[in-house]
């Protein structure tokens, strides 16, 4: 009778187990990580589409006549490459005197997100929801 029988396989059946952890530990890692770049490229996106929805509040206020009416609560869907996304805009003005002048002051607030409705109504948020917010004042006289 031989008392070392069977040892070998004790040893593979550990040896495999460790690196059955280890590969598990790896395809958890990796999938954080590709999940982690969508959601930064989700961001930028988002950014873009926030900065979009400024720049057209920021338009519609300079021109001749115009002012926060129709920015306040209005809601702008991309398309193309912004596709999926939305940007619902804020509008706030009050008039200061200035060395007798009367100056307009607005504040335009661009909310874009990957929802159906920026800041999303959902708590918690899904799961990939992005979101980002921009502001800016000017002035007009």
């Amino acid at each position: 009778m031989c008392p070392e029988r069977g040892f070998a396989t004790v040893t593979v059946i550990a040896l495999l187990a460790m690196l059955a952890i280890f590969g598990v530990a790896l395809v958890v890692i990796s999938t954080g990580q590709q999940v982690g770049a969508t959601l930064d490229v989700q961001g930028v996106r988002a950014y873009h589409a926030a900065r979009g929805g400024l720049e057209w509040g920021m338009a519609h206020i300079l021109r001749p006549g115009g002012g926060c009416v129709g920015i306040h609560g209005r809601t702008l869907v991309y398309g193309d490459n912004l596709a999926g996304f939305r940007v619902t805009l804020g509008c706030t003005s009050t008039v200061h005197r200035e060395a007798g002048t009367d100056l307009n002051i607005f504040q335009v607030t661009a909310t874009a997100c990957n929802d159906n409705a920026c800041p999303t109504a959902i708590v918690p948020p899904p799961l990939g929801y992005v979101q980002r917010q921009l502001r800016v004042t000017l002035g007009d006289s």
